[in-house]
């Protein structure tokens, strides 16, 4: 197994690189940097105004998603890189901006099953997992009340998601000597999860229907959890400017994924989208002063956005009149959340009439989420975060491109072009 998962990225890398190079039709770019790297944009093609094209967002989706994207991995450097070559052969003029990751640049999750015969079962680390591998018999541990958990001692302690926080069953079972802990849903799928404070051993989720297998095999040997070390590490923005302007808009998302899933929804969907829409601003031939910023390091608590806006003078701060932000944006049919400055938000909505898309609503940050958008906030910035709810498979590995719907994207580009337009007057 060693050799094999030696192996694996490398094999993985060179695929991601082929089918990148195939897509965007250009010589892969140098590697970046240990500072920003800044490139001139060549002269723009002359071409046909484009309009949004849901089936060429997906396809910029699946790409993306071809693998994890996890901050400070190489696939994000990868990643961004890629994406800056798309937007410079735009016409942009593009900045490749590294930032550090202080503190930990994400976890992985490994469980599996040492019965006859051996098998991996797909997990996630909950947040606040404490590291490092445990192998121990696995028993049963009810909902994680301290009356269920009297075997836990020694053991791995297999748990199902309800009736108490994610907090509170692992502090019990903590408590009652347990040496690793597995959470499993109470509804079909896979989740993520965190932890009220951090744990001491280490604590993963499941699905449901693995949670079930594992029940019903609890006599049939042990099981190995494994959450790896965290380590701090670099990011890196994508920034994108109109040759020779100043932003007075900024359309963006970010572009990494967390460890544990190839994010097409979250956020492939979103960075595809936002490519999209630069495409079909930079191909009416008036760029104005639309700016585009792919994101890195989001997954650690908005990283990159935060970077971005700490770069920014009082100046150029007030000169931006809004932040736009695309943040799983193609899955789920609970319709479209406008979320962030009553302005944008009224505005948008308007727009959604006129385009004959189906009708946005206007309301909060879902419970446990947060994006970019909320960096600009804080700072005085208009901004407004389109989002679709509920995504279930949201942080697993189920959050996959065959999920990803076109129809959602291109309706999500053909808005968020029409607000830039609105906004420049046009």
């Amino acid at each position: 197994m060693g050799t094999l998962r030696r192996l694996a990225f490398p094999l993985a890398l060179a695929l991601f690189l082929a089918v990148l190079a195939a897509c965007g039709g250009d010589d892969p770019p140098p590697a970046p940097s240990p500072s920003a790297t800044a490139t001139a944009a060549p002269s723009p093609t002359p071409s046909a105004a484009l309009v949004p094209s849901g089936e060429r967002i997906l396809a910029d989706v699946r790409t993306l998603a071809a693998v994890a994207r996890p901050a400070g991995s190489e696939m994000e450097t990868l990643a961004a890189e890629n994406i800056a070559a798309r937007l410079r052969n735009l016409g942009y003029e593009v900045e490749v901006r590294e930032f550090a990751l202080t503190g930990s640049a994400g976890q992985t999750a490994a469980l599996t099953v040492r019965s006859s015969p051996q098998r991996t079962v797909a997990s996630v680390p909950l947040t606040g997992s404490a590291p490092g591998t445990v192998e121990a018999q696995l028993v049963s541990g009810g909902r994680g009340t301290a009356a269920e958990l009297a075997a836990a001692r020694g053991a791995v302690v297999l748990m199902e998601r309800g009736g108490a926080t994610f907090g509170e069953k692992v502090a019990n079972a903590e408590a009652a000597g347990a040496r690793a802990v597995i959470i499993y849903n109470n509804e079909p799928g896979i989740f993520a999860g965190q932890l009220s404070q951090p744990a001491s051993v280490p604590a993963v989720s499941v699905s449901q229907a693995e949670g079930q297998a594992l029940l019903a095999a609890l006599q049939s040997g042990s099981v190995s959890v494994q959450v790896g070390v965290s380590s701090p590490g670099a990011s890196r923005n994508v920034v994108a400017r109109p040759p020779g302007r100043e932003c007075e808009t900024v359309t963006g998302g970010h572009y990494d994924s967390v460890p544990q899933a190839v994010g097409a929804n979250d956020n492939a969907s979103g960075t595809a989208t936002v490519l999209e829409i630069a495409a079909v601003i930079a191909s009416k031939g008036e760029m104005a002063g639309n700016c585009f910023v792919l994101f890195g390091g989001e997954e650690l608590g908005l990283r990159g956005s935060r970077a971005f806006v700490a770069s920014l003078t009082v100046e150029q701060r007030r000169r931006i009149r809004a932040m736009l932000n695309f943040d799983m944006v193609g899955v789920g049919d609970e319709g479209w959340l406008l979320i962030g400055s009553p302005g944008l938000q009224q505005r948008a909505g308007q727009l959604t009439t006129s385009l004959g898309i189906p009708a946005a609503s206007a309301g909060q940050v879902p419970n446990g989420a947060g994006s970019d958008q909320s960096s600009f906030l804080d700072a005085g910035i208009p901004a407004l975060f389109f989002h679709r709810i509920q995504d279930n498979a949201w942080h697993t590995p189920d959050d996959v491109p065959g999920r990803v719907r076109a129809d959602l994207l291109e309706q999500a580009a053909r808005l968020g072009v029409a607000l830039l337009e609105s906004l420049n007057g046009s």
